[in-house]
């Protein structure tokens, strides 16, 4: 995915290149399926943005044939558990998992602002903290339109 269609994604909902920037930040935490980046590792010639010994070990994770559908990698292979800076720190070494996030290093619109998280971890917070709260207005659903799960992952039962 390059810039101009994440761009165009995040503008659909209101937001600009540099809130959509911060926003892929929240993949400082968690983890993608296989099927999600796959193709950066095994495409030929293999995606130049990837450190090649990074898609190894991917390549390990995830093989071509006989592939469980579950398995995954860390979206941040350095810090996964932490909500930190980590992940904009990745991308100048190619770590990053998905094209989507490691092309926000690679293209010069947004690589100014990934080297400022990456050495500023306050800004990155700061900016990130505006983002969301941004995001929690968007789509918001009131009334019949929606509810308020008792479970996140599930919708409630109605008797």
């Amino acid at each position: 995915m390059s810039v101009d269609e994440l761009n165009a994604l995040f503008e659909f909902k209101g937001f600009n290149q540099s809130e959509m920037t911060t926003l892929s930040g929240a993949h400082t935490v968690g983890f993608s399926h296989c099927n999600e980046f796959m193709g950066r590792i095994y495409k030929e010639p293999m995606d130049p943005t990837i450190d090649p010994h990074y898609a190894a070990g991917l390549q390990n994770v995830c093989p071509q044939q006989n592939l469980d559908p579950n398995m995954a990698a860390f979206n941040d292979v350095l810090s996964p558990r932490t909500f930190d800076n980590v992940f904009y720190q990745n991308l100048p070494k190619g770590l990053g998992l998905l094209a989507s996030d490691q092309i926000l290093y690679t293209d010069a619109r947004t690589r100014g602002l990934v080297e400022r998280y990456a050495s500023d971890q306050n800004a990155f917070f700061r900016d990130f903290a505006l983002a969301m709260d941004k995001l929690g207005s968007v789509g918001v659903k009131t009334g019949y339109e929606g509810e308020i799960r008792k479970s996140c992952n599930a919708f409630n039962q109605h008797s």
